[in-house]
């Protein structure tokens, strides 16, 4: 009897034991995929901008940000997926009002392109007015980067109105603008005041989340040597009331600065923490 009493004990001991660790597995199952998510996109108003073909690294360099653009036609589904490790969201650079010569579908529509576009060599405005243009735009493009995973876009070159001032460029712009928000995907806007004032002016401003400003407080003195100053006080006051003119419309506004200044990096960033900008503070003309 003494021995069978043993025996049950040394089972019972056993069986609490498994029992124990059984329980700590099921623990670290159920909490493993949460400790497996990085938690590395910062709560900061800073971005990241790294724009131009699908740069080795990339996802080192994004340690800390909470928001990031790149241009997602040059990366692939996974990568994209990488990228928007920690709840980062990725925002992907497109050129609406432009229209690149390196670009796979340059040939297509470069029938539509109307004019050089200073300082860039390798890029052409184009008539946004077009009807092929703006559905390739919304029906390949957008739908292109989408399928990759991003999680808006940052349209660039809606300064064409500013350049051509005409009727028929505003409402291009406004087409391809208001069919894109009607798919429910967020959008900023690089630049384009002109267009985004008149925007706003007519009660149609909700068709974007937000502006990003280039060259508010900095500017670019040479593209060719990839040099920087401060920018001029007339044109600082332009885009500071546009800025905050975009902030009373109820959408987010931000700067795009360019120096390798710490002195004018904390300007800028003083800057926009005090007036409740987002930011970017680029080294490179090209944003590489």
């Amino acid at each position: 009897m003494q021995s069978l009493l043993q025996d049950h004990s040394r089972v019972s001991f056993s069986r609490r034991i498994l029992s124990i660790v059984l329980a700590a597995i099921l623990v670290f199952a159920v909490l493993e995929p949460v400790a497996c998510v990085p938690v590395e996109a910062a709560s900061s108003n800073a971005w990241m901008i790294i724009l131009g073909t699908n740069h080795g690294g990339t996802a080192k360099r994004l340690k800390g940000y909470k928001n990031a653009v790149v241009d997602v036609q040059y990366y692939y589904p996974h990568e994209i997926k990488a990228l928007k490790s920690g709840g980062r969201k990725i925002y992907s650079y497109m050129s609406i009002g432009s229209l690149e010569t390196y670009r796979p579908y340059y040939k297509r529509f470069k029938k539509y392109t109307i004019g050089k576009y200073e300082n860039w060599a390798d890029e052409r405005w184009i008539d946004v007015s077009k009807k092929s243009w703006q559905d390739f735009i919304v029906n390949e493009l957008v739908a292109s980067v989408r399928r990759k995973g991003a999680d808006g876009l940052w349209l660039d070159n809606t300064d064409v109105y500013y350049k051509y001032r005409r009727e028929n460029i505003y409402k291009g712009l406004l087409n391809i603008i208001s069919r894109i928000h009607s798919k429910h995907i967020p959008i900023y806007i690089n630049g384009g005041d002109e267009f985004v004032t008149r925007l706003i002016n007519s009660g149609k401003g909700k068709l974007i989340n937000g502006v990003f400003q280039e060259e508010v407080l900095t500017s670019i003195v040479s593209y060719s040597g990839n040099r920087f100053g401060t920018q001029n006080k007339s044109d600082r006051k332009h885009y500071e009331a546009y800025l905050k003119k975009v902030k009373s419309a109820g959408l987010k506004a931000a700067a795009l600065e360019y120096t390798r200044s710490s002195s004018m990096k904390k300007k800028i960033i003083e800057f926009c923490k005090k007036n409740k900008y987002d930011y970017y503070i680029a080294s490179d003309v090209h944003l590489r």
